[in-house]
This record gives structure tokens, sequence and C-alpha cells, in this order.
């Protein structure tokens, strides 16, 4: 898990209606991580200073390339289901469109020798 809370740039506040109810975009795209045959094998959040842990969510593809750079692997996911990487990764908040600092963007794959 990352820790760049101080880091943290593009921090989208939660669209709400006069009620106060959130609005949240029906799909997200969420920065995984991948086994040796590219299957989903763990969804990447952050820590924060305060010791809180947040799942990071991209509203566009543009803007999950544009924070995350071209090699890091994402998912499409559901809004409505983020409550089941909930159960099995408990996270504290969501963060929208959120901008990772270079340090922390994964590289391009090293080739294994044979």
């Amino acid at each position: 898990m990352s820790s760049f809370a101080g880091s943290l740039r593009g921090v989208n506040e939660p669209q709400t209606d006069q009620s106060g109810k959130v609005h949240a975009p029906p799909v997200v795209y969420l920065p995984v991580e991948t086994d040796a045959e590219g299957q989903v094998s763990d969804f990447k959040m952050i820590k924060l200073a305060d010791g809180r842990v947040a799942l990071l969510g991209y509203t566009a593809l543009d803007r999950f390339i544009d924070s995350w750079g071209d090699y890091q692997p994402w998912l499409l996911f559901d809004t409505h289901r983020l409550s089941e990487i909930h159960d099995v990764k408990p996270f504290d908040l969501k963060l929208l469109d959120v901008a990772v600092p270079e340090e922390y963007r994964p590289g391009p794959p090293q080739e294994v020798g044979s």
C-alpha cells in the first residue's frame, strides 16, 4: 500500500444534490495489481497521513492514465459494487481523480531473463 498523502492533488469533492445525497459515476477505473497471467490479484490503495486507507477511483480512462501513467493495470468496476472490495480489503474512504506523484507510478514491465 502506497503512502503519499502529502502529495495528493486534484481530489474532487463529492457532488451532492439539495437533499445531500452523493452522486457517484456508474463505473470507475481502479488501479490494480495483476498476476503473471494478467488476472487481478489486488486493488491498490493508499494510506493517508492520518492513518486512514483510501481506495482511488477515476471517472474516465484518460484521467486514470494522466494520474498513473501508461503502465499501471486498471479495472473498470461498477460503483454500486465497491462494497464487495471493502468486504475483502477494507478502506476508510473513496477518492476520485487523484493525481499520483511520478515516484509512485509503475514503470515499464521488466523482462524476465531466461
